[in-house]
């Protein structure tokens, strides 16, 4: 029965979604953090969403053009195309615990996301 317990045990903490994350980066000219956990989803007055992944962006990742928001968050403006499509993807993932890539818009100084895939 120890054995059993024991086992059971290892498998969880293994298994553990949390314990793989994807890493953030820039490839191919777009700023991306996953695939990997939404930490934090933060909602402003303004609309804005606030997105922090789990891999830290503070340093900036290597080669990263934008800048986090407050070192950590990618933002969602309610002016983008496909807002409420791509917050409803991010929420889904944050209650669901999926993974989901995160790339930012090349464009813009600020990490702002460009789309969301699950």
């Amino acid at each position: 029965m120890k054995t059993l317990v024991r086992n059971a045990v290892l498998v969880v903490a293994t298994c553990h979604p949390a314990g793989v994350f994807g890493a953030c980066a820039h490839v191919e000219g777009t700023d991306y953090c996953g695939p990997e956990l939404v930490s934090v989803i933060y909602v402003t007055a303004s609309g804005a969403i606030y997105v922090r992944p789990t891999s830290p962006l503070t340093p900036v990742p290597s080669g990263f053009v934008c800048k986090p928001v407050s070192g950590e968050y990618f933002v969602l403006a309610p002016s983008a195309p496909n807002f409420k499509q791509m917050y409803a993807a991010l929420l889904s993932a944050r209650v669901s615990g999926a993974e989901v890539t995160i790339a930012a818009d090349p464009s813009q100084s600020t990490c702002t996301i460009a789309y969301v895939t699950l």
